[in-house]
């Protein structure tokens, strides 16, 4: 039951479905029921309810189910800046928080969005034969940013790099970092289990900014030279024909293991059970796996990005490779294996303000005069 009483917080996000968005999602909807929810009334805008079972009884918590924007771009656009308009009209929104990446033209006291897609800062590479996608993408997020993007009260984003290139683009100077709050289970009473053959694990879905040719190119080098190790990938070669071509291209190779997109919770035990984490990936705003990694003080082979950097902070068992080096690569591989890395010295500096390192800081910022 809601009470009307309460000021109205809308948090948006009809197209996070899987991933590192979606966890990042549940974690910032779980920080404002913690925290929050006993002040205002929420009101979710999600693709799918049945992800949000354990909140939907709450008190002052309603869910509302919007599949059909996931299904198209043009249902997408039609969403942003026509449905919502109608909803906002009749809610009276106090605080629209948009976690689409767009902002949306609604009516709102204040709104906020929150970008995580990195596409349009993205050097884009002479051979999209299978990069199509991502081409699309670099020029339909940088014109789809623009819009509205002055009527929010702030603009987050995830890394200092990030906050550079929207203050450039789009000539903004309200651009905060927020830091993802990343809530880990607490394993400090489980042993870790020992892995044997030594296991590298890259936990990420079949995109082609992931760079899994390099990582996969390595681990031939390594099995042909009959070095003893597995690879565990989060897919299974059904989602999409990018992950087809990958399994079908690589299925000489036993070394690697496609067990399928992972359940978080699933995932929290992938860690326990491997030896080091790998993770090319060209483009990310954080790469949220570097950060789930360091929980478990796993050794972390990571590309030689600028996101990269910035998510490793003062970790001090990472080591960086060039994204275009498959023998870099396996050389680190190799090492790793045999048990003797050479860390990089940790190199970070900490963003300039407006900068939050926590849901709970992002919510104050944007609810301390709405009371």
């Amino acid at each position: 039951m809601l009470n009307l009483q309460k000021p109205i917080v809308l948090i948006s996000a009809v197209n996070l479905t899987i991933g590192g968005p979606l966890s990042i999602l549940k974690d910032a909807v779980n920080a404002f029921v913690r925290d929050y929810i006993e002040d205002y009334r929420l009101i979710l805008f999600v693709n799918n309810k049945i992800q949000f079972t354990e909140i939907a009884h709450l008190k002052n918590v309603e869910i509302r189910q919007f599949a059909y924007p996931k299904k198209s771009w043009l249902l997408r656009i039609w969403f942003e800046y026509v449905h919502c308009w109608f909803i906002s009209i009749k809610l009276h929104t106090d605080v629209w928080i948009s976690i689409n990446d767009l902002t949306p033209n609604a009516r709102a006291k204040k709104k906020v969005v929150y970008c995580h897609n990195p596409a349009p800062f993205y050097k884009l590479e002479k051979d999209v034969t299978w990069r199509k996608k991502l081409f699309f993408f670099h020029f339909l997020y940088k014109l789809f940013y623009r819009i509205n993007i002055h009527s929010n009260r702030y603009v987050f984003v995830q890394q200092q790099w990030m906050r550079t290139e929207f203050e450039k683009a789009f000539k903004l100077s309200n651009v905060v970092v927020a830091y993802p709050n990343v809530i880990v289970p607490d394993f400090k009473e489980e042993t870790k289990e020992a892995v044997q053959p030594f296991r590298f694990l890259y936990p990420a879905l079949p995109r082609t900014s992931k760079n899994f040719e390099l990582l996969f190119d390595a681990a031939r080098i390594l099995y042909r030279k009959s070095y003893k190790f597995e690879l565990i990938v989060t897919f299974d070669g059904t989602e999409n024909l990018y992950a087809t071509r990958l399994k079908q291209e690589y299925s000489d190779l036993p070394c690697i293991c496609f067990i399928g997109v992972q359940e978080r919770e699933n995932v929290w035990a992938l860690y326990r059970k491997s030896n080091c984490l790998v993770f090319p990936s060209k483009m990310e705003t954080w790469g949220l796996p570097i950060t789930e990694a360091k929980f478990f003080d796993l050794p972390i082979l990571v590309a030689d990005c600028r996101y990269a950097y910035e998510t490793v902070n003062t970790y001090e068992k990472a080591c960086f490779f060039d994204t275009t080096d498959v023998n870099s690569l396996s050389a680190l591989m190799l090492k790793a294996i045999k048990g003797n890395l050479d860390f990089h010295k940790p190199m970070f500096k900490e963003p300039n303000q407006p900068f939050v390192q926590s849901w709970h800081q992002l919510y104050q910022l944007i609810l301390k005069d709405e009371k």
